[in-house]
This record gives structure tokens, C-alpha cells and sequence, in this order.
């Protein structure tokens, strides 16, 4: 089965095939763009991005203009466009093209340039999960003048995700650097959630003083994933729990963090960042409880901490790939 974000990638290469653009691929793989677009003499980076949440993330969609924008001046190019699932706010989109001078394209400008392409309509508007556009909007305009200055430069910096990892593999593992690891994490989460999660409190103990958790936040969510937690889940609250072991977590750990876990207060999601991930009986644990209770645990070894924060840096929503994990766990969850 196809993931939706390499669905999403093949129909707007067939939507700019019939909207008269020659398509190739990039031109190395060091260059970080999907693919190149001739129209006319004009060649375009085009960069496709696939996201959840309908409405963009604004914090994203720089840094995925960034990233282009970088791979679109090593590779040569003059031109660049930015394809996102997401819509686009006029006012935000002319901020954007004025500021990196590259061509942004939403989802009602593929629903128009689809007219073009019928056979698409219906995939697109599948894929998008919404009727197809009416045709009445105004589309995105190839604009000739937006060529952006190879000697540009922007200062935010776009790698902060890949600071972090190359931090996280460096650290050492087990009781001595608990509380380094403890941070990190923390820090970690700040880069990857500062919308979706609020009222961070570290620490923080039980009414009974007996237990102690590493990490709670409260949801405000802004995105498909931590809304799905928050409306199917009823979980209000998300539980954090950071394990700097040299070995696989194994059903203890678990058991512990689900004791933590509580429906009637609203708490009802568990992440645990452990470094080696967890063995096939903690596995099986997280299952039963969900099985069971309806208490849902993720488990997020260094490897997938690291896939959150690269796809952070690349623009990607990181909440996308625990809304994946969650579907591949609820879909596989047997009786």
C-alpha cells in the first residue's frame, strides 16, 4: 500500500505533466528537492509536501521554502516551487513569495489545475479527503518574475533537528546520564511540539506523593494527530516517560507507565523515549493494555526520535509519523 505522501508526490508530477511542464528527475541526490520542472526555458526545483492538517503550519512551510531554496542554489536553479497539501492563506502566501522569492502551491491551486486533467479529479480530491474544487478560485500564477538571487541568504537556522540527533547518539547510556538524557529530551519535544503541547511539568508527582512522571503537557492541539488523541482518544493530557537504558524496555517498564496512565482524568496517551526501544514482551504489554483499557503507549527508540526530528528540519510535520505509528498499531491490533 502507498504511503499518502508518495501518492501526493505522483499526482502533482501528473498535474504539472498536464499542465504543460516536462518532468525530470532531480538532478543528485545530494540535492534535496523531488524533482525538476521545464515549462518553456524556465527549469523549476519542485519540492512536494505532504501534510495531515489542511490548514498550514507557517513554521513548516519556511522551513521547507528553506530547504529548497538551499538545494535549489547548489543544484543551479533560478526557480523554485513549493507544493503543499495544506491551504494557504492569500496574505501568507504573498509574505512567502515576497520573502523567498519562489512559487507556493496549495491544495484548491491543484483542484483548479486538475480541470486540466480529469482522470485526476477524483484521486486528488481522495487523497485530500474533500469534494473537488468548484473551479471558481483563481490559481496559483506561474510568475515569471519570482527567480530568487543566488547571493540571498536567510538566517534561520534549518538543522536544528540534526544538532539535536547527532546530540542524542553521543549521549551516554544508563544511570549516570539520566538527568542529561532527561533534558535532552525535553528539548527535544520543545523543537519537535511547541504548538500542540502546552503547561509543561517535569517531575511532577501524584496527588499521593507516591509516583513521579518525567513528563506531562496538556493538549492544544493544532494538527490531525494530537486533535485525534484529543477527540477519539479523550485525552486531555499527554504522559512522557524517558528510559536512557543499554537495553531493550521490557514489560515492567511498561506496566509502570501504565499505572500512570488514568480515562477518568483524562490521561489515556503514553510516549516513552527509550534508547533501544523494547523487547517483544513489553510489545505485547502495549498492546493488551490498549486491548483492554483503552490506554494507548507509544514507544520511540533513538532511530525514530531521530526520523522526528530530520523530517522537523525538512518541513515535514513530525506529529504525521506518530499518527502513522498510531494507525499502523490500531490497524494491527488483534482481538
Amino acid at each position: 500500500m502507498k504511503v499518502p505522501a508518495k501518492q501526493f508526490e505522483q499526482l502533482v508530477d501528473a498535474l504539472l505533466r498536464a499542465n504543460n511542464f516536462i518532468i525530470a528527475e532531480a538532478p543528485a541526490l545530494r540535492f534535496r528537492f523531488d524533482f525538476e520542472a521545464k515549462l518553456n526555458q524556465d527549469r523549476w526545483a519542485v519540492e512536494v509536501k505532504y501534510y495531515r492538517t489542511k490548514r498550514a503550519q507557517p513554521s513548516l512551510i519556511e522551513k521547507a521554502a528553506l530547504a529548497l531554496l538551499e538545494s535549489a542554489k547548489l543544484a543551479n536553479f533560478s526557480k523554485a516551487m513549493l507544493v503543499v497539501s495544506s491551504y494557504l492563506d492569500p496574505e501568507l502566501r504573498e509574505y512567502l513569495e515576497q520573502k523567498y522569492k519562489i512559487l507556493f502551491v496549495d491544495r484548491v491551486d491543484l483542484s483548479i489545475w486538475a480541470n486540466h486533467a480529469p482522470h485526476l479529479v477524483d484521486p486528488l480530491a481522495a487523497l485530500l479527503e474533500e469534494a473537488p474544487s468548484s473551479g471558481g478560485e483563481k490559481a496559483a500564477r506561474i510568475d515569471q518574475t519570482l527567480s530568487f538571487d543566488g547571493n540571498e541568504s536567510h538566517s534561520a537556522n534549518i538543522n536544528e533537528g540534526a544538532v539535536l540527533c547527532r546530540e542524542l547518539r553521543a549521549l551516554g547510556k544508563g544511570k549516570k546520564y539520566w538527568k542529561a538524557y532527561e533534558n535532552l529530551c525535553e528539548r527535544v519535544l520543545q523543537y519537535l511540539f511547541p504548538n500542540d503541547l502546552a503547561g509543561w511539568q517535569t517531575q511532577k508527582r501524584t496527588d499521593d506523593g507516591l509516583n513521579r512522571y518525567d513528563l506531562i503537557c496538556r493538549l492544544s492541539p493544532t494538527t490531525d494527530f494530537w486533535s485525534f488523541v484529543d477527540s477519539q482518544l479523550s485525552s486531555r493530557y499527554v504522559l512522557f516517560e524517558f528510559k536512557n537504558y543499554n537495553a531493550p524496555i521490557k514489560q515492567g517498564q511498561i506496566l509502570t507507565t501504565e499505572k500512570y496512565l488514568l480515562p477518568r482524568a483524562l490521561r489515556r496517551l503514553g510516549i516513552i523515549l527509550s534508547r533501544k526501544g523494547a523487547d517483544k514482551g513489553a510489545e505485547l504489554t502495549v498492546a493488551g493494555a490498549m486491548r483492554e483499557s483503552g490506554k494507548m503507549m507509544l514507544i520511540l527508540d533513538d532511530d525514530k526520535v531521530c526520523d522526528l526530528l530530520h523530517a522537523k528540519d525538512r518541513g515535514d510535520d513530525p506529529s504525521d509519523l506518530l499518527f502513522q505509528l498510531s494507525d499502523d498499531f490500531l490497524m494491527t491490533l488483534n482481538r
